[in-house]
């Protein structure tokens, strides 16, 4: 893969983490109250409410994985973490195939095929690395 075409890569996918993210940081009360995490909740701890903390560490997981993507710092370390996470993120916020309601199933399957495409992308950025123009790439030249 070229550099420009790696750091356009970078740029296209943090975008998806960091926008996503910043919105979670703001109102942290919208992930905390989602299907997703309600899920999450009632499998380890029996549906108790989940704690702002939580909130917080999935705004930074995102953010955070976000922000390396984009500057290519430890990106192939980043690219799996944020893989095994849109993994999770999936299972938990998109079960499409539990849905009977049309709309709710078609939305849900959409999003799981969009985070499938992600998860495609962080992939190939295991493999091809951050490139050049990267902090990556500066620290190995």
């Amino acid at each position: 893969m070229s550099d420009m075409l790696a750091l356009l890569a970078r740029v296209l996918l943090s975008a998806v983490f960091l926008v996503s993210g910043y919105f979670k940081v703001m109102n942290v009360n919208g992930i905390l109250n989602s299907a997703g995490t309600k899920h999450f909740m009632e499998m380890v701890a029996g549906g108790a409410p989940a704690p702002t903390w939580l909130g917080y560490l999935i705004a930074a997981i995102e953010l955070l994985g976000g922000l390396a993507l984009l500057v290519g710092f430890q990106t192939r370390l980043a690219a799996w973490g944020l893989f095994i996470w849109v993994i999770i993120a999936t299972y938990l916020g998109h079960p499409f195939w539990t849905m009977t309601d049309a709309a709710a199933w078609t939305a849900n399957l959409n999003n799981f095929l969009k985070n499938l495409a992600i998860m495609g992308g962080m992939l190939l950025l295991v493999n091809a690395g951050a490139g050049a123009a990267s902090v990556d790439g500066k620290r190995s030249a």
